[in-house]
């Protein structure tokens, strides 16, 4: 099984995606912490986000053909990196769910204003990052979740799990 865990920057991908690698059980790859893993001095140009999403799509095909199920948390903010994702999947005859994480903007600007402040997490993304994505981010197209992350985390992971279940009896 392959989980896309997509969405704007500050929307709860990550905090979602590390319940549900619990839960499954599945492993759980980030773009950004991979991204820290390949540059040391990130620039985020677009060649730079194609060999972040590649090297996920590389180890996601690993896992998955190891048996594993992965969990993939990016933005995914473009259709052609969600189609690299599924296309994998598909090569491994593994079921794709996509979930969009989602978020009123007034909440995300403060999570992400509190993340920075914090120095927490691989993210570099800040509200002026959310803003241009915003604008870019193509909408998920086909059978997906949008879930607010606003709400409970475990009634968040509640819905996902209802979600990945529908197709499995």
């Amino acid at each position: 099984m392959l989980v896309i865990v997509c969405g704007l920057p500050g929307t709860g991908k990550s905090t979602l995606s590390q319940l549900l690698a619990g839960q499954l059980p599945a492993e759980h790859l980030n773009s950004d912490t991979l991204r820290k893993q390949m540059f040391k001095n990130p620039d985020y140009s677009e060649e730079e986000k194609e060999k972040v999403y590649h090297e996920m799509a590389v180890r996601a095909e690993s896992l998955l053909s190891s048996g594993k199920n992965a969990i993939l948390d990016a933005t995914f903010y473009k259709r052609k990196y969600r189609k690299m994702m599924a296309d994998v999947a598909g090569a491994q005859d593994a079921e794709v769910y996509r979930i969009e994480c989602a978020l009123p903007e007034k909440e995300t600007r403060k999570r992400l204003e509190k993340r920075k402040e914090l120095g927490k997490g691989p993210s570099d993304a800040d509200y002026d990052v959310y803003q241009s994505l915003k604008d870019e981010f193509e909408p998920l197209e086909g059978k997906h979740l949008k879930i607010d992350c606003s709400a409970d985390e475990e009634e968040a992971l509640r819905k996902v799990m209802e979600f990945l279940g529908e197709d499995n009896g």
